[in-house]
């Protein structure tokens, strides 16, 4: 089994991402029976399964080497996620009428494969990033994955100087590394480094935003003090 989880995050993010161009192939050879489409579907949606995989094949490692204590995975509000899809939709009905004929395409071949792409390549910033917090007994991991690449970060009890909750956020510093499903926030909790270096040379502090704070923050030693 650790074989096969090392082996799936092996696996570059960044290479999975790509797979879903394909989706364009599938729309280009749509016919009946589906089966040029019907072969490229299946290898987008084995590329997705293993996107969904890694996410596993990560908790499994940090829980061999760690025990985890409390698990979080916040997500974009529904209303965001609505919103957006709603919009992509109606974008894509439109250049479909629009473009309903042009290039051998009709509107509905249009319609799936603007929406398609959309939906497979930008779902990060239509439905919010995937981010998953593991609170541990020897730190917080971390998985974050904004785009066509996944982040596995670990921030160690040792190396935080102390978390300061901020219920009013008003503009996000330059110093801040936002580790959150949307970009935009109005409160978390700031991780402060020990180091005046920061955590490393590009997170200097970080803004996680647990679905429960009180909770979160519930589960770190006494020796990481919260403010």
């Amino acid at each position: 089994m650790k074989f096969l989880e090392d082996f799936v995050l092996a696996i570059p993010y960044l290479f999975l991402k790509k797979i879903p161009y394909a989706w364009v192939f599938v729309v280009m050879f749509w016919a009946w029976p589906p089966v040029v489409s019907g072969i490229i579907t299946a290898i987008i949606l084995i590329g997705l399964f293993f996107m969904a995989v890694q996410q596993r094949a990560w908790e499994a490692m940090i829980r061999r080497e760690y025990r985890v204590l409390y698990r979080d995975e916040p997500r974009a509000p529904l209303s965001y996620q609505i919103r957006n899809a709603a919009l992509v939709c109606a974008a894509s009905a439109a250049i479909g009428f629009l473009f309903d004929g042009r290039l051998g395409f009709t509107g509905l071949q249009w319609f799936l494969l603007l929406a398609g792409i959309m939906f497979l390549y930008k779902d990060a910033l239509l439905l919010g990033a995937s981010t998953v917090y593991l609170v541990t007994n020897k730190g917080i991991a971390i998985r974050y994955v904004p785009g066509h690449i996944d982040y596995r970060l670990f921030f160690r009890y040792d190396e935080i100087l102390n978390v300061t909750r901020k219920d009013k956020i008003e503009k996000v510093p330059i110093t801040w590394s936002v580790i959150t499903p949307v970009r935009k926030v109005t409160r978390g909790l700031l991780l402060n480094p020990k180091s005046l270096d920061g955590f490393s040379r590009q997170i200097k502090e970080v803004l996680l935003v647990p679905t429960d704070m009180d909770e979160f923050r519930k589960h770190f030693p006494t020796s990481v003090v919260v403010n």
